[in-house]
């Protein structure tokens, strides 16, 4: 039976190894579990900061061939594909309701007073969005290029809105008690 993902477990966010993985298994199904196995995903915290989830089916290797082709949608030429909707929904929605009992769990342990700690977490989390929504078609004929160490990590416009977006969601919640601005509902972004 799929858990409910407006209530899920107390203890949720300490899952790691294979509690995380049965439990995305048992509620989402193997192919979202592998997904999130595969890539050393293995505790809560990890799983709701990674960037973009899905950036690791960019490449061509061996290791990942058998679960693209179980959940992406391959083109004839092999050089572009499209993650299955159903896989792509669970993943976001599985992320979102994770974040969102993060969120109130900050809350319920929020001090009186705005510490550090509250400040470090919101850079964090405008730092470390997840960029699902990425454009459906992807090509993956692009070579491998070594990065040197020194060499600044630039991010693409829409990683940049969805930290600002994030941010301005995550601002209302710590400042505001019955005030919280969504994106598309409140405002919207370009």
């Amino acid at each position: 039976m799929p858990v409910d993902l407006n209530n899920l477990p107390d203890d949720i966010l300490s899952y790691r190894n294979n509690c995380l993985y049965k439990f995305i298994e048992e509620n989402f199904g193997t192919d979202e579990m592998m997904l999130i196995k595969m890539q050393s995903i293995n505790n809560i915290s990890t799983l709701i900061t990674v960037p973009d989830i899905m950036a690791f089916l960019n490449f061509n290797c061996k290791e990942i061939i058998e679960l693209k082709n179980r959940i992406c949608f391959i083109g004839d030429d092999n050089n572009q594909f499209m993650v299955k909707s159903g896989i792509q929904t669970n993943i976001n929605n599985l992320i979102s309701a994770l974040k969102e009992k993060r969120k109130k769990q900050m809350k319920r342990t929020k001090p009186s007073k705005p510490s550090s700690q509250s400040s470090t977490q919101l850079d964090s989390d405008q730092s470390n969005t997840s960029s699902l929504n990425i454009s459906n078609l992807t090509s993956t004929d692009s070579q491998l290029t070594p990065v040197i160490a020194t060499t600044p990590k630039i991010h693409s416009l829409s990683n940049y809105t969805q930290k600002i977006i994030d941010s301005i969601e995550k601002f209302c919640v710590n400042s505001f008690e019955n005030i919280n601005l969504t994106n598309t509902v409140d405002y919207k972004s370009c």
